[in-house]
């Protein structure tokens, strides 16, 4: 069975915590010469830098090749690629979709994507409709508790195009209603709380038929995060194959070396391409930069394997 680290869905794992609740040592991974990124956020979602400051940092980086994954939008890519031009490295279009499967939140990289495609523009607006009425259900609930719900659904609606409980978690922060971020989490917006609003997402099979026909290759995105028994995660990963998923994200940022082993047996098993990605949301998260990713195990195929980016197989 893969150990997993569970998160509160689309809380901001980027901020810190005290020393004491930080992340222990894991053992050093083979880490390969920084080449290809395919999963990092921007502001359009909720990463802390703009498209155009994350290419320059990717760039900085020895980056060849980096994919803007925004959750449930596109609106970065334009920008990102005027500045991965500028900068000369390969910008990777993509997304990362918010999914229904069995009750479970999990998460699909779109990667290689026509942002331009009608099925994925509809896709797009609709997770944007979820996601803004979901943000205002939550803020109703925290009126009811007596907090400034209406102050804080402005705040929101100001600041971001596409609302997440992250920034939420930040408005409450703000608004002097917690210390932290996590603390909103923790009393308001999470799991058995009384403002959490359960999420209204897509099947699994629809979000892969989305990127399957916007020309993308789907990838499951951190396989080792959701909570699921061995026998629950082969499910998953059969249906997603099943549906038209090409790829199993081997390299995430945070993975310890069991996972790294564990998910290429995975995508061996399943017959799954492997992607890499740092899931970088900003420099907030200083043990997870940009491109520090390990090098791909033995017997896995890289999903950028004759795409021109480099050596195929490089990790």
């Amino acid at each position: 069975m893969i150990p997993v680290r569970s998160r509160h869905g689309d809380a901001p794992a980027k901020y810190p915590g005290p020393a004491r609740n930080r992340r222990p040592e894991r053992p050093r991974l083979p880490y390969s010469a920084p080449m290809i990124d395919l999963h990092s956020h921007s502001t359009c979602s909720d990463g802390a830098l703009p498209p155009a400051q994350l290419l320059e940092r990717a760039a900085a980086a020895g980056l060849r090749a980096l994919a803007l994954t925004d959750h449930d939008t596109t609106a970065g890519l334009e920008e990102a690629a005027a500045a991965a031009r500028t900068h000369r490295i390969r910008l990777v279009p993509g997304i990362e979709f918010s999914a229904a499967w069995r009750s479970q939140s999990i998460h699909v990289l779109g990667l290689w994507i026509d942002p331009d495609a009608a099925v994925l523009r509809t896709a797009v607006a609709a997770q944007l409709d979820r996601r803004r009425r979901r943000i205002r259900a939550i803020c109703e609930r925290l009126t009811h508790k007596g907090l400034p719900g209406d102050r804080l659904l402005a705040m929101v609606e100001a600041r971001a195009t596409l609302p997440t409980r992250a920034h939420l978690a930040d408005a409450l922060v703000e608004a002097g209603c917690v210390r932290e971020p996590r603390d909103a989490f923790r009393v308001h917006l999470g799991r058995g709380r009384a403002a959490h609003v359960a999420a209204d997402w897509p099947t699994l099979t629809e979000i892969v038929g989305w990127i399957v026909a916007a020309g993308g290759t789907a990838s499951l995105a951190h396989p080792t995060r959701y909570p699921l028994s061995a026998t629950a995660r082969n499910r998953l990963l059969t249906d997603f194959r099943d549906a038209g998923g090409r790829a199993l994200e081997i390299g995430c940022g945070g993975n310890a070396a069991h996972h790294l082993d564990a998910c290429a047996a995975l995508a061996r098993r399943y017959g799954l391409d492997a992607t890499v990605g740092s899931d970088f949301h900003g420099p907030r998260m200083p043990w997870n930069p940009l491109g520090r990713l390990a090098k791909l195990p033995d017997g896995v195929i890289p999903a950028w394997r004759g795409r021109g980016i480099g050596d195929d197989e490089d990790g």
